[in-house]
Formats: structure tokens, C-alpha cells, sequence
């Protein structure tokens, strides 16, 4: 299993959180909410993609995307899916599925303020990158050893 969420990111951690009672609601620190009359929320908080993803990568990709790879990762690690399992796995009978409610949100708002600005500052990747399936994508595209590095991503 894998898990990133507000109550821990691993399965132990985040189980015995759920057992406790323990809230992940807390005050939104991500961003300025005063505007808002509600601001509270289920944050994911201490999160670091440090020996799960790329650090380049770690800059370019939504969070959601950061949190569907390092789950991913953590939940074939814990299943003793490892390299050499994977070499002997039919990929094309493999696939990905990762239940996520939205998609990238961010990079969608970046896109909407650089559009205020000039459709030519918006990043031509805004929708890919903002889809609900995307964090699926990048990790099946990870796993089957594709080339991050590809023009995609550039």
C-alpha cells in the first residue's frame, strides 16, 4: 500500500491516525484564505518526493501528480513489485488505476492568471497536466521505463 494524505504517508502512520480519531483538518497555510469564509481544509503537510521522484521533476509536476507517483511508488515497494519483477511483467496487459477526485489545479490557475497576461505566457501543457488521469499517466509512464526527459515535460 501507499498512501499520501493529511492523517500520515505511510500505510502504518496514516491507519493508526484513522484508529485515534485523529483530524487532518486544520487551518490552510498553502495560501492566503482570508478572503474566504471557510479556512479549514485536509492540507497533505511535511510531503517530500526525496528518493520517489526526480528532482526535476519535483518542480515541474502538480502536486497531485508528486502525490500520485510517490503513493504509487510506495504501494509496489510495499507489494515487492521491484525492478526485476518488472522486467518480467507483460506491460501491455499492465495497467494503472489511481482514484483521484480533481486534477491539477494549480498548474490549471497559473494557466488563468498568464492568460490575463498573454495567451503566449500560458503553459501549452495546462490542460494534460491539470487532467484527473494525468497522475496515473505520469506513474505508468515511469514504470515502463519511458523517458521522463521527453519533450513533454521540457
Amino acid at each position: 500500500m501507499g498512501v499520501v494524505t493529511p492523517l500520515g504517508h505511510e500505510p502504518d502512520v496514516f491507519y493508526n491516525n484513522l484508529l485515534e480519531g485523529v483530524s487532518g483538518i486544520s487551518e490552510i497555510e498553502t495560501f492566503d484564505c482570508a478572503q474566504f469564509p471557510k479556512r479549514i481544509a485536509g492540507e497533505i503537510k511535511s510531503f517530500s518526493t526525496d528518493g520517489w521522484v526526480a528532482p526535476k521533476f519535483s518542480k515541474r509536476m502538480d502536486k497531485f501528480m508528486l502525490y500520485s507517483l510517490t503513493a504509487g511508488k510506495k504501494a509496489l515497494q510495499d507489494g515487492g513489485v521491484n525492478e526485476d519483477v518488472m522486467e518480467e511483467l507483460d506491460k501491455t496487459k499492465c495497467g494503472v488505476l489511481i482514484g483521484s477526485a480533481m486534477g491539477g489545479m494549480k498548474v490549471f490557475n497559473d494557466a488563468i492568471e498568464a492568460l490575463r497576461i498573454s495567451y503566449r505566457k500560458m503553459n501549452p501543457f495546462c490542460v494534460p497536466f491539470a487532467t484527473t488521469n494525468m497522475g496515473s499517466t505520469m506513474l505508468a509512464m515511469d514504470l515502463v521505463s519511458l523517458n521522463l526527459d521527453s519533450a513533454m515535460l521540457r
